[in-house]
């Protein structure tokens, strides 16, 4: 059984619309618009998600922002104060919101997986975008913690980071066909990574075969990145 939830209102048919391409596959699944942002409409849809489907066992975190300044990315000293609050608490409270809304139902249940997309931009430097990696720097310290805090309660929490992958988001960005061509030369596998590619990543670490995987993060990079 599947609950998709949207990142923000404006991507609310997003929610709607992906539960009928997954019911046509045979999957129970189910929209919920919901803006991360807002904790008061966090409890309530983690509410309405786990009684209609009977309790919560698996979060997968992957909304994410990345703003930009005219078209730029944005310095420490030309970033406006609205954007980095924007950008962080979509990116982390959202996150830590979600996680600290799902933990009590899967204590119940004895079982748990917390899975949240992070990037190796928060680990890596990069011109400009600090509050996008400042936000994804702040998941790993955030799921180290949560990770020692649930694993003793059949609960693992574990980040995913990928490097840029061949989305429509992605496309459809000033200079974006060139930007992937670039990471293109950059990666040693030769190839640009695919939603495929997460999608497994998460359903490993969604698996009882990750039982002992807690506290990680797994890059997705195609070598691009090698901390």
């Amino acid at each position: 059984m599947v609950a998709c939830i949207s990142p923000t209102l404006e991507w609310a048919t997003a929610a709607i619309a992906l539960p009928v391409t997954l019911r046509a596959a045979g999957l129970d699944a189910r929209g919920y618009p919901l803006d991360v942002a807002d904790p008061q409409a966090i409890r309530a849809t983690i509410a309405a998600v786990a009684a209609d489907f009977g309790g919560i066992d698996i979060l997968v975190n992957c909304a994410g922002i990345l703003p930009r300044v005219n078209g730029e990315n944005p310095t420490v000293e030309t970033m406006p104060l609205e954007i980095w609050n924007q950008t962080l608490a979509v990116n982390l409270t959202g996150p830590f919101l979600m996680a600290q809304a799902c933990v009590p139902w899967m204590k119940r249940g004895g079982w748990g997986r917390i899975i949240t997309i992070s990037s190796r931009a928060a680990r890596m430097r990069t011109f400009g975008n600090a509050h996008y990696s400042a936000s994804k720097s702040g998941l790993s310290g955030l799921h180290r913690i949560l990770a020692g805090e649930v694993g003793p309660h059949g609960i693992t929490v574990n980040c995913i980071a990928p490097s840029r992958v061949e989305t429509e988001l992605n496309k459809g960005m000033v200079g974006g066909a060139a930007t992937l061509q670039a990471a293109l030369k950059e990666t040693p596998v030769g190839r640009i990574g695919q939603p495929e590619d997460i999608a497994a990543a998460v359903a490993y670490l969604a698996s009882d075969s990750a039982g002992f995987v807690n506290g990680a993060i797994l890059d997705i990079t195609g070598g691009s990145f090698m901390p």
